[in-house]
């Protein structure tokens, strides 16, 4: 999982770097760059909120008197989007929304296509 997640942000990174790239070069798409941008970064947070949630659950269950509250979960990743919206809203001609909006789930679909990966370079054609 972790090496999955690895993956994934890395590849979040590079692409908020060509957007970065393109942000520069293309004057025209500067906004969707940013959003983008934006958007990507949001999505790095929520993943490692993710982890750090699956973390704290695995710490609670192994533990022989459970916690009630563990805190850091779906509300925060909602409103780290939420923020990315809000600032796509307060600052339309900085930020695309769509664009913010359509990478505020970069992570999350790219550690589906690595696991997807994963699975192919694992199984060998076999079952």
């Amino acid at each position: 999982m972790d090496e999955l997640l690895r993956r994934a942000i890395r590849s979040a990174l590079f692409f908020a770097s060509g957007c970065l790239l393109a942000w520069i070069v293309v004057p025209e798409g500067r906004t969707v760059a940013a959003g983008l941008i934006l958007g990507v970064l949001a999505s790095i947070m929520n993943a490692l909120m993710l982890k750090r949630r699956i973390l704290f659950l695995e710490h609670a269950m192994s533990e022989e008197r459970p916690r009630k509250r563990l805190g850091i979960g779906m509300g925060a990743r909602f409103a780290m989007v939420l923020i990315v919206v809000m600032l796509a809203l307060r600052f339309p001609e900085q930020l695309n929304l769509p664009a913010a909006l359509f990478a505020s789930f970069y992570v999350q679909f790219a550690v589906l296509v690595a696991a997807f990966l994963h699975n192919l370079r694992e199984s060998r054609g076999k079952g």
